[in-house]
């Protein structure tokens, strides 16, 4: 508990620190910030970033036997995109650019050079420093981006390097497909040699075979080649047949061995079903009935319908025995056409065997070969033919190996430098240089800051702490009721001087140094003790530089000076205030020869005059370091007060101040820290709560003026009774 104790009181006294000078830490923040700006915007050299893109095809290596089976794909990797890098920025490229574009004469113009134009080397240097080539993860997309001080001239170079390489593709690509189609009829033109002597080879061959009896027809290349293959298509059609022939004829014996009733039986399962027949058969089974009808009904055999009947039933079975008798002589026919379909198909086999035999020949061999020879030349002349002729087709219709997906555009805002990145820097090293200082001045800062610094260095109570709301104001009639007077009040309870014996007390106001609020903290004193009652004496003791006639609107044509010269009583000159219990001896009109004419038994008369006539004297010095006119009013004045200001001097002066009173025997009894700001300590937390006091007190009373008057408006009254018994009932409360 302890530890954490330390630890929040350190932080608060270095949140105090901040709080203190914040003032400080925000004037560096600012001027650092302002100072980065400016430089970020004014002192600094604007760069601009134009971006193109282009979609790039890595070359592919084809040789010319290639194009028989189509061309050969080449990996894309990073080695052929970092190959096409080298070239983008190679001097063979960037070089008629800078030429095209007059880089050369405005670089060396922006770089007050005294030549005309930049040397290659120098505009080479210049171009690869600001050209930057990237290659977009997973694509062959090459991203080009150029940083330059004009937006123009970046986009101009972006698009000039994407055009010139693209064109260089296209003139590489053209010439490539030229080479293959030379290439190509150089081997058409070989192969063609080839083709004519296989030819002749053959013709050659011929005619011997010609000499020897064997008769071929020119131009029969290959055909033993298709006499194998009808040779193998005819024998299996004779065994077809064969097999066709003998089924008819094992079909048409069992049939010849039938009856009629017997063959009309087995059609059916024979698969040679006759329609005809079976209709007829059913017809005549359907008379066979009717004439038993008849019978059975009692009709002879004579009757008419019944005669009738037996000679259609006739009718129908000689039909159908003409139906079976075609049917059989049907399978006759079949069973002869197969028997000579197969006696044909027999000789053909012989003769095809007959003339493969011949062509298998010995002495028909090597011609044989020769035929087969010319015909694979004459294939791949073709096929070169036809390659040819599809290259030089396709060529109008190549697609560019290079395609321009995005050109650059000019920039309209700068890249470099980086506002929002030089803001914040600015703005990080102000806030810690700021925090820096403040801490550092703090540390230096070697005056009271607090009421406890005061009362260890000096060993004196700390009597009032006047806030510095406004500065330290004199106090007039009105302005005794604002807030800061609160502290006078304060200060006038915590001395109780009262008239004991019917002699006043004498009180001295001392300070280190000029313009630490002694004169001011003197006058207020007297403007509360007049306000409470008491009479009040204010001496204006600082001759060198009187103040207090002019707080009072009074002359200072005569005063001190002119009694401690000798011209007169103190009381002939006492002038009155506007007070009627404040009273005034300014300092008076003193020469400089007179400076130094302060002397102690005289003031000492002058005072022990005063108290008998006064409540109160209250005496303003100068300041007590280097004028001994403030230690002889110490010395001979009853109660010295010490006026600190808050964080003016060091801590030495004040220091120095008490010693100097101490050693005249001066009744030091106290002190008052001045013009303190009562917000950036929290031991002043009292002192900054007269403000919202006094502002509730008035917002207060305006509700109380607002109701009344609305209470007499309803009622037709006057007010002014009330009112003005209201504010004689606030001024005797403000009266501390």
């Amino acid at each position: 508990m302890v530890e954490n104790s330390e630890r929040t009181v350190h932080f608060n006294e270095y949140f105090k620190v901040i709080r203190n000078r914040f003032w400080v830490i925000f004037t560096i923040f600012a001027i650092t910030t302002g100072s980065g700006w400016y430089v970020a915007n004014e002192v600094l050299h604007k760069s601009y970033t134009a971006t193109g893109e282009m979609q790039i095809k890595p070359r592919g290596v084809v040789d010319v036997p290639s194009f028989i089976i189509g061309p050969t794909e080449k990996t894309e990797d990073m080695t052929a995109f970092q190959s096409e890098f080298e070239i983008i920025q190679s001097p063979d490229l960037l070089l008629p650019i800078i030429n095209d574009l007059g880089l050369d004469k405005t670089w060396a113009k922006r770089g007050k050079s005294d030549e005309d134009s930049l040397p290659p080397v120098e505009s080479l240097a210049i171009m690869n420093s600001i050209l930057r080539l990237d290659l977009k993860r997973g694509t062959n997309i090459v991203v080009i981006t150029v940083e330059s001080e004009v937006p123009k001239e970046a986009a101009d170079i972006v698009n000039a390097v994407m055009d010139h390489y693209q064109t260089l593709r296209d003139v590489e690509e053209d010439q490539r497909n030229s080479r293959g189609a030379d290439a190509l009829r150089d081997q058409i033109t070989q192969q063609q040699a080839v083709v004519d002597k296989s030819t002749a080879g053959v013709e050659k061959l011929r005619q011997q075979l010609g000499n020897t009896g064997v008769n071929i027809v020119p131009g029969s290349y290959g055909s033993e080649e298709r006499d194998e293959q009808d040779l193998d298509s005819r024998k299996h059609d004779l065994l077809s047949a064969k097999e066709d022939a003998d089924t008819r004829r094992v079909l048409l014996e069992q049939v010849q061995s039938l009856n009629d009733d017997d063959l009309i039986n087995t059609l059916d399962a024979l698969g040679r079903s006759e329609p005809n027949i079976s209709s007829l058969r059913a017809q005549s089974l359907q008379v066979d009935g009717e004439i038993d009808n008849f019978l059975k009904q009692g009709f002879d055999e004579n009757h008419p319908r019944i005669l009738a009947l037996r000679a259609e039933q006739a009718r129908r079975k000689q039909q159908i025995a003409d139906l079976i008798k075609g049917l059989r002589s049907a399978m006759v026919v079949d069973s002869q056409m197969a028997k000579s379909r197969v006696d044909l198909l027999t000789k053909e086999v012989d003769d095809l065997q007959a003339k493969v035999t011949l062509d298998q020949s010995s002495y028909l061999t090597p011609f044989r070969d020769a035929q087969r020879d010319l015909q694979k030349q004459q294939d791949l002349l073709d096929a070169l033919t036809i390659r040819l002729k599809q290259l030089l087709a396709d060529r109008p219709l190549l697609e560019s190996p290079v395609r321009i997906i995005d050109r650059a555009v000019p920039p309209t805002s700068p890249t470099k430098p980086n506002k929002n990145t030089y803001l914040m820097i600015s703005a990080a090293i102000g806030l810690f240089v700021g925090i820096v200082i403040a801490f550092l001045i703090e540390y230096l800062d070697t005056s009271v800051k607090t009421m406890a610094d005061a009362e260890v260095l000096l060993g004196l109570p700390v009597l009032t702490v006047i806030p510095n709301k406004g500065g330290p104001m004199p106090l007039t009639q009105e302005s005794a009721r604002m807030p800061h007077a609160e502290g006078y009040r304060i200060l006038r309870a915590k001395l109780d001087l009262r008239v004991q014996n019917g002699i006043g007390p004498s009180l001295a106001t001392l300070s280190g140094g000029p313009g630490e609020g002694k004169t001011t903290t003197i006058y207020n004193l007297a403007i509360v003790c007049a306000q409470a009652g008491q009479s009040v004496i204010l001496i204006d003791g600082d001759l060198r530089r009187p103040m207090l006639h002019q707080l009072l609107n009074l002359p200072n044509d005569r005063g001190l000076a002119n009694y401690l010269r000798g011209e007169g009583d103190a009381v002939d000159y006492i002038q009155q205030s506007d007070l009627p219990k404040l009273h005034l001896l300014a300092a008076g009109d003193m020469p400089m020869s007179d400076i130094g004419v302060l002397a102690g038994d005289k003031i000492r008369l002058m005072l022990d005059d005063l108290k008998q006539r006064y409540d109160l004297v209250l005496i303003d010095s100068p300041p007590v370091l280097g004028i001994s006119d403030g230690s002889i009013i110490a010395r001979e004045a009853d109660y010295v007060i010490l006026v600190i200001q808050h964080r003016r001097y060091p801590r030495e002066i004040s220091l120095r101040a008490k010693r100097a009173i101490e050693e005249v025997h001066g009744n030091c009894i106290g002190m008052v820290l001045n013009c303190v700001s009562v917000k950036s300590d929290d031991s002043y937390y009292y002192y900054s709560n007269y403000g919202d006091y006094y502002y509730n007190r008035k917002k207060e009373k305006a509700d109380r003026g607002k109701k009344h008057l609305g209470s007499v408006k309803a009622n037709g009254k006057p007010g002014k009774p009330a009112i003005a018994a209201t504010r004689k009932a606030e001024r005797q409360s403000d009266e501390f």
